[in-house]
């Protein structure tokens, strides 16, 4: 099995693909000049890396560097230094609730996820509670049917609360280690979508107080990212978030904003379309996985 390390460092290669290449062609320099450092600054932005950080590395790599091989590590220590202080993933409870607005990969990603406490010895179940989206309980169906997982579904009801409810309920009756409830898109201006949202997860509390949020981001949009999930902030405590389509964007950096500036741990990242290309995320495999390529990675597992 492809380790999570390759994995990762395989989903960033976009992200990657200019970074690499700048740090490559440092080698040997004990000082960067000021076209390095322009080159590097617009790279590491590209990336999504934002400003503070930016100019912090800057600051250290533009420091000679006697050694000059070692800038790879020192980039990695900066980054790590800057994300000391943010909260970190811990143990997921029993009861996930994942959210976000359409097309951020989410039901395909609870499937998954599904597939990933599987893979661990646990005992899942899926809860089909996305009652708009015409085709979400057959994907998530076809989806569970590919994993051997128990699914609840209920296409004659469009209540999402009660769906939710009587899946989570029924998990609970079971035993089940693990029950991970889908939830509809919805866009974040939407008072009354967001409003049903904050019922949904009302009405599993009263069910159990093992309950935890996961909201997926596409890791494509950026700084709207983090504005997706201050507006879902406001209606449902949110516990961390999943990273979708890491792989297609060259923008991965967006991790170190959402951890950083929302003091929100990623505990998940989305990097391909296979069932085990959810991967979790693991801070040290991410920032190498920024500046190191996949063939420099075999030596690192």
């Amino acid at each position: 099995m492809i380790s999570f390390l390759k994995k990762t460092i395989s989903g960033l290669s976009k992200t990657r693909s200019r970074l690499s290449n700048l740090f490559a062609g440092y080698s040997g320099k004990s000082i960067l000049d000021e076209s390095d450092l322009e080159q590097l600054e617009e790279a590491l932005l590209a990336a999504d890396i934002g400003w503070e950080l930016t100019e912090n590395i800057l600051e250290i790599l533009k420091k000679p560097d006697k050694q000059a091989v070692n800038r790879e590590e020192r980039f990695q220590n900066s980054v790590e230094e800057y994300l000391e202080d943010v909260d970190k993933p811990r143990d997921l409870k029993k009861v996930i609730l994942l959210a976000g607005i359409n097309g951020t990969g989410k039901t395909t990603s609870a499937a998954k996820l599904g597939g990933y406490y599987t893979s661990l010895g646990e005992s899942v179940s899926l809860v089909a509670a996305d009652t708009y989206r015409a085709a979400a309980v057959e994907q998530i169906r076809i989806w569970a049917e590919r994993l051997s997982l128990q699914l609840t579904a209920n296409e004659k009801s469009a209540d999402p609360a009660s769906v939710a409810y009587d899946g989570v309920s029924s998990g609970l009756n079971k035993g089940l280690d693990r029950i991970i409830v889908d939830t509809s898109g919805r866009v974040h201006n939407a008072p009354n979508l967001m409003k049903e949202l904050e019922k949904i997860y009302r009405v599993v509390l009263k069910l159990t107080d093992e309950v935890d949020v996961l909201m997926t981001i596409d890791a494509n949009t950026g700084q709207n990212g983090l504005q997706q999930v201050r507006e879902f902030s406001k209606y449902i405590p949110l516990t961390g978030i999943i990273l979708t389509k890491m792989d297609g964007t060259a923008r991965g950096g967006i991790a170190i904003q959402i951890m950083k500036e929302l003091n929100l741990p990623v505990y998940f990242m989305g990097v391909g379309e296979q069932a085990q290309d959810l991967v979790p995320f693991d801070l040290e495999s991410y920032i190498k996985g920024l500046i190191i390529t996949e063939k420099e990675s075999i030596n690192e597992e």
